[in-house]
């Protein structure tokens, strides 16, 4: 079996349990955690997946990589995951069950890019404007590039929208490199 297929497979399952609950906000929050955590510490995917670490010991790197106050349906699900030596997945599964649960709620995601930080009150207009085109809540990823000069790039799923000041002068470009 391959790594997709397996994360699939336990993300659903995770998820499944998790809405029983009414917990799949928690382990939701839980996972974007615990996915960020893998992509700040490169080593411990490869601890995980390292056969002379203990079994007991993968588990608390997964509990510690949860963060203090884990739900227990997360722990329990970390136990399960690590007894059926599964663990390597691990990351693969936080980052499917992010998108299990985004597919389920109908929340897409979008990267906004600008010039300097925008404030809350301009990012809540922006995600209600891509709200209401899509039918759909809205999480945005923010970053910020000084070489936009002005105005922003805002992507959601693959519709790009460009307004940016150096779009704008490149399109001038290629228009005058034309007209030659």
């Amino acid at each position: 079996m391959d790594n997709g297929r397996i994360s699939a497979r336990y993300a659903k399952a995770l998820y499944e349990y998790a809405a029983e609950r009414k917990k799949e906000e928690t382990i939701y929050e839980e996972m974007k955690f615990i996915s960020n955590v893998f992509s700040l510490t490169p080593g411990l995917a490869k601890a995980l997946d390292n056969p002379r670490i203990s079994s007991e010991k993968k588990k608390e790197l997964i509990i510690t990589a949860a963060g203090t106050g884990i739900s227990a349906e997360l722990r329990r699900f970390i136990d399960m995951v690590v007894e059926r030596k599964r663990e390597a997945y691990f990351q693969f599964i936080s980052l499917m069950y992010q998108t299990v649960y985004r597919k389920e709620n109908r929340i897409i995601i979008g990267k906004l890019t600008t010039v300097k930080p925008i404030d809350s009150q301009q990012e809540q207009r922006m995600k209600a404007i891509v709200a209401e085109k899509t039918q759909g809540e809205v999480d945005f990823v923010s970053n910020v590039d000084p070489g936009l000069i002005g105005g922003f790039v805002l992507q959601v799923g693959t519709y790009q929208l460009d307004a940016s000041v150096s779009n704008r002068l490149k399109m001038i470009k290629n228009a005058l490199l034309q007209v030659r």
